[in-house]
């Protein structure tokens, strides 16, 4: 029935209205850039999909397995990309993508956030990113403690995310969804992993946000029961529209505990919206009697179609009316998921009830009159007022995170380091009798040298090749709520990576120059180093690269074999590079190979060339340089570490558009 006009003032109605979604019937990857716009047959996955939900309201999606219960989800709350038709409109007025991530928060099934960070420190460093630009620090913090107060998570408020139980993750997640104060909650199966209380806990949390009211029961088995039809300030209670817990007196100990562990949403009032109803949609798989009978509404899907959307009280009726009577003591949901799934009897359920509810709702999402056009509270103008942070602290803060987390996972970094100075030690074992320069440590000194080289970039570019794959998922989720920006989070990604190339890079060249080229003085260790560090910067490109092309790391690793291959062949060694002039331009090997050499022999002016000797006499550092054909020009080794800074800002670019194309393609969730 349509609302009436005292229900429309203040409040929200969002529709969905003729919803269909498509996918190649043939599962491919959208992150390998080989497949492109290959013609294939579609398969639908929602079918005419038509429902709404307003402020008050908290709704259970159920269905079996691919029913679409997460599709329809995503699509309603616009995270969903792909072949998607049909219209979502709130209180009549079109809602675009970047609306609907304003208004409204998604709760992904699984937790993706980062694991080393505490409950607090997560909250506060999204805050950042989620409140308005202008808001202090101190309304900040307030509105963490808030937040982690009202989930019930301020003992553990600086516990680390990875030690928190499921329940606690789960309730974390939905706090720092609330940062934003959003009036529409997108929930994909919160219950999922919990125990009983756990899960009980979520979704009551969920009912006091949709209903404002308090708990007004004394049983045993619902001590978190249901809501009174009564409001706080309905019994005598202060003005505000609080949610408060009745107390229990002292007898009920085991009472008492639990209550202890629920929520305490009173402290959200001083939000924008604290004293606004929300809604809340969520698929949920099987839920226990009690969690069913806290949702206002629900809705049953059956093979990409909606078999029945109405109030959950009324849906026995629905099924009785149609001959499917529910048995006494018998869990509702069960009940309504078992009689969809019996298509193998005389009666069909799915389509029978489909059937019937298609009839009931002929014409009703024909047209927007479910709720008046006008909507007379501010929290639309709030939600276009709003500003995120500037870009350049987008980066800034991102970049702390990644170092943060660099430093929490300290152990495993350690023990990397170590394997990479063992290298570093090993190469100063084989190569330490070449401090002498004569004819014979010549060839030994270019090979010290192309090691060198080597080492750096291999050791950089392999080890960010997982970096991608392992972080899409946070990528995909904060990208796509407008959490920041995927540029700023790829220039804080690579920055990140500036001063460790650095560090290793002195420390690896530091080893090996005690033992083999101490003897030249402390400026060539100066320009070594440094030319070392802009290799491995420039390495971390090309692993990004890799990272970016490629589905996995695993992949990644395996399919980078070509690409070695070509480089090194180009890098000046194992080619003369006059016999390809041109492509030897495109390898990062020849660039830094080059300009180590250029720097180590440019100043010699004498190697002793023997009477007797039978090998090729070459009595210079620049003859030296000439045989190997590099360029012996003053510029040669500017020009070769710009050469490298532009080789890597080109794999940048090339990655950058990979994952952009990607995300953009596969969507969010």
């Amino acid at each position: 029935m349509p609302m009436d006009e005292g229900d429309a003032q203040g409040s929200l109605c969002l529709e969905w209205k003729q919803l269909n979604y498509y996918v190649p019937a043939q599962e491919q990857s959208n992150y390998s850039f080989w497949n492109e716009c290959r013609k294939q047959r579609e398969l639908r996955i929602l079918h005419d999909v038509s429902g709404h939900l307003k402020t008050g309201d908290l709704i259970a999606i159920l269905g079996g397995s691919g029913a679409g219960k997460t599709t329809l989800l995503a699509a309603i709350s616009q995270r969903l990309r792909g072949n998607l038709t049909g219209d979502v409109v709130l209180n009549g007025m079109a809602m675009e993508r970047d609306q609907m991530t304003r208004i409204s928060s998604f709760l992904p099934q699984f937790e993706i956030n980062v694991k080393t960070f505490t409950a607090y420190e997560h909250l506060y460093f999204m805050s950042h990113f989620k409140m308005h630009r202008r808001t202090t620090k101190s309304e900040k913090r307030q509105r963490v403690s808030d937040l982690l107060l009202a989930v019930g998570l301020r003992d553990a408020s600086h516990t680390r995310i990875q030690q928190l139980s499921g329940g606690e993750r789960k309730r974390l997640s939905l706090a720092e969804e609330l940062i934003t104060d959003p009036i529409f909650l997108f929930c994909d199966e919160p219950t999922t992993g919990l125990d009983s209380f756990s899960a009980y806990t979520v979704i009551k949390t969920l009912r006091h946000l949709c209903t404002r009211r308090r708990i007004a029961k004394h049983s045993l088995t619902q001590v978190y029961g249901e809501d009174s039809f009564a409001t706080p300030s309905d019994n005598g209670s202060s003005g505000s529209n609080s949610i408060e817990m009745e107390i229990v007196d002292n007898s009920h100990e085991s009472l008492l505990q639990a209550m202890k562990e629920l929520p305490t949403l009173g402290v959200l009032n001083n939000s924008p919206n604290g004293t606004q109803k929300k809604a809340a949609i969520c698929s949920i798989h099987q839920p226990t009697s009690d969690i069913f009978e806290l949702f206002t509404h629900i809705i049953l899907m059956d093979g990409g179609r909606i078999v029945y959307q109405g109030r959950t009280e009324q849906a026995a009726k629905f099924f009785t009316d149609m001959g499917f009577m529910q048995p006494k003591n018998c869990n509702p949901a069960d009940f309504y998921l078992k009689t969809l799934a019996d298509s193998q009897g005389s009666k069909n359920a799915g389509e029978l009830l489909r059937a019937k509810y298609e009839h009931e709702t002929d014409g009703l999402y024909s047209g927007s009159w479910l709720l008046a056009r006008n909507y007379s509270g501010d929290y639309m103008k709030h939600v276009q007022n709003f500003k995120k942070i500037r870009w350049i602290y987008q980066v800034y803060l991102l970049v702390i995170r990644f170092m943060t987390e660099d430093l929490r996972n300290i152990r495993s970094g350690l023990i990397g380091f170590g394997f990479f100075m063992i290298t570093a030690v090993t190469l100063s074992l084989m190569y330490s009798g070449v401090g002498g320069l004569t004819q014979r440590t010549v060839q030994d000194v270019g090979g010290s040298i192309f090691m060198l080289s080597n080492e750096m970039i291999f050791t950089f570019s392999y080890g960010v090749t997982y970096i991608f794959p392992a972080a899409l998922p946070i990528i995909r989720r904060e990208v796509g709520e407008g959490t920041y920006s995927l540029s700023a989070y790829y220039v804080a990604l690579v920055l990140s990576f500036v001063p460790v190339a650095f560090f290793k890079g002195y420390m690896f060249l530091s080893v090996i120059y005690a033992s083999i080229y101490y003897t030249r003085g402390f400026l060539l260790y100066i320009t070594m180093g440094f030319l070392m560090s802009l290799s491995a910067v420039a390495a971390v490109g090309y692993g990004v690269f890799l990272s970016s092309l490629f589905e996995t790391d695993k992949m990644a690793s395996e399919c980078a074999a070509p690409f070695d291959l070509i480089f090194l062949i180009f890098g000046g060694t194992y080619m003369n590079v006059d016999s390809v002039p041109l492509l030897k331009y495109f390898s990062l090997f020849f660039y830094s190979n080059e300009a180590l050499m250029y720097n180590f022999w440019i100043d010699i002016d004498n190697i002793a060339c023997p009477v007797n000797d039978e090998h090729p006499c070459v009595q210079t550092g620049l003859e030296v340089l000439q045989q190997a054909s590099f360029r012996t020009a003053d510029y040669t080794f500017w020009l070769d570490c710009a050469s490298l800074l532009v080789v890597a800002l080109v794999f940048h670019i090339v990655s950058f558009t990979l994952i952009r194309r990607y995300i953009n393609r596969s969507g969010y969730y």
